[in-house]
């Protein structure tokens, strides 16, 4: 039998790994899905990757999926002379709107209308908090008067935080909508929408790929303290969403970031949608070739926290070991799961908003898995909603999601437990069964002799008709 790590493994592309070979060793080593920053590159290179994504999928015969992340409405500092300049405690920096050459006593940002969105008595960090500033005095709609209460040495194109502030700016910039139409025109499964504050902004890019005729699923990056105060309408609106751990922890008390991500991770398994964990989980495998005992405590506890997925950012993007930071990944979830296998708090949920019907059989099969001997579930979906609400009960066995469309099994690739197949609709429930084996036994999770849970739906290839289990023993 082949046991498969259940937490699926989000792998960032970048200069270390845009090669054909590079994205293969990444999906060998245990990554479902591959991540695009559109921060960094052109269009050029970006097809390039999704050129490369493919070739790898078709070779492996294996469904891979593929997420753009949009840029959002980062606010950075903009050029300064010589690079950077140093800035000391006590000194006072006036930052305007309007681009110019910055120097140690004035810069500006890429937020031109920052000085309307800010009161005196805010705080302003540089540099993912490395370099504290209090806004003494708006001069003007253009400039703002600062001291500086933390000095360090400022890089142009560090980033800007303003904790507190609730800015009145889109989370669908310019660039971002030019982005959405080049996605929408590709073989993209996801988009990842950055700086996300309600869920209007949500709604918004859903409008923009609805209208580009895209039907890629929407995941939410909770970044900003003010998305965590609507988490509950965002997550209603995203397909899956990201507890993004870097700007979360510059705009928010440290100390709380952990807190904020359990509440999520638990909100989304109750909701049905999947949650990814991101930044920073082994950080220091970018230059080593082993991480920190505290990375690797960090990989397990988001594991802990029932999240679907584990992300990788710089470690596979720029890192020396980007294959050995996903194995190294991979090892740690394959460890928890067993953990987890053996734990019986993790009981039946009911899972909110689901169809009354996927959501009693999904409460049933996991009862069932916890009590008999069962390879594997089988799951015929049209859109990947039963695969979906099925992971979240977290069974101790696979999940195999089958579908007639492509576009939802690579979907699938982010859903915990779930291994995707694609397969032509087929005619009576006999020819289910017979499929559900024959899938089982080809993914190495089932042999003759074992059971085996079958969900479909009557009249089939019909969405929204899931009604049916058969506990199935494979001849």
């Amino acid at each position: 039998m082949i046991t498969r790590t259940r937490t699926k493994i989000v792998a960032t592309l970048g200069p270390a790994t845009c090669e054909i070979g590079a994205i293969r060793r990444l999906a060998q080593a245990g990554a479902d899905v591959f991540r695009i920053n559109f921060s960094h590159g052109d269009n050029e290179h970006r097809k390039e990757l999704l050129d490369n994504i493919r070739a790898v999928e078709a070779d492996m015969r294996r469904p891979l999926c593929i997420m753009g992340d949009l840029c959002g409405p980062k606010i950075r500092v903009r050029k300064i002379t010589g690079g950077a300049v140093l800035l000391g405690e006590g000194q006072e920096i006036a930052i305007q709107g309007q681009d110019i050459l910055g120097t140690a006593t004035r810069i500006s940002t890429t937020l031109e209308e920052l000085a309307q969105q800010v009161e005196a008595g805010q705080l302003m960090l540089l540099d993912d908090g490395k370099i504290r500033l209090e806004i003494v005095e708006v001069i003007s709609g253009d400039e703002i008067l600062c001291r500086v209460t933390q000095g360090g040495i400022l890089s142009e194109s560090k980033g800007v935080n303003l904790p507190g502030t609730k800015l009145k700016i889109s989370a669908i910039t310019e660039k971002d909508r030019a982005d959405v139409e080049w996605i929408a025109a590709r073989d993209f499964d996801y988009v990842a929408l950055s700086f996300v504050q309600v869920a209007d902004d949500v709604i918004e890019l859903r409008r923009l790929l609805d209208a580009a005729g895209c039907h890629a699923g929407i995941v939410a990056k909770i970044e900003r303290p003010r998305a965590i105060e609507n988490i509950d309408a965002i997550v209603d609106a995203a397909d899956a969403v990201m507890v993004a751990r870097g700007d979360l922890g510059v705009e928010m008390d440290l100390p709380a970031v952990p807190i904020a991500q359990k509440r999520i991770a638990r909100l989304c398994r109750l909701k049905g949608k999947p949650c990814i964990i991101a930044t920073q989980m082994l950080e220091s495998m970018t230059t080593l070739p082993t991480p920190t005992r505290a990375e690797v405590s960090d990989v397990a506890n988001a594991v802990q926290d029932l999240a679907d997925a584990v992300m990788l950012s710089g470690e596979t993007a720029v890192g020396r070991h980007p294959s050995a930071a996903v194995k190294m990944m991979d090892r740690i979830a394959a460890e928890m799961q067993s953990y987890h296998d053996q734990d019986r708090a993790i009981g039946p949920i009911q899972v909110i908003g689901a169809p009354q019907t996927v959501a009693s059989l999904a409460k049933a099969v996991q009862e069932i898995t916890a009590t008999q001997p069962i390879a594997a579930i089988a799951a015929f979906t049209i859109t990947g909603s039963t695969a979906r609400i099925l992971s979240k009960q977290r069974p101790r066995c696979p999940i195999l999601g089958i579908s007639p469309e492509l576009a939802v099994v690579r979907q699938m690739c982010l859903y915990y437990g779930v291994q995707s197949m694609q397969a032509g609709l087929v005619e009576h429930t006999t020819d289910v069964l017979e499929l559900a084996a024959k899938f089982a036994i080809e993914q190495g999770v089932a042999e003759p002799g074992d059971n085996i849970i079958v969900i479909s739906g009557r009249p089939l290839g019909k969405t929204g008709v899931t009604n049916t289990l058969v506990i199935h023993t494979i001849r």
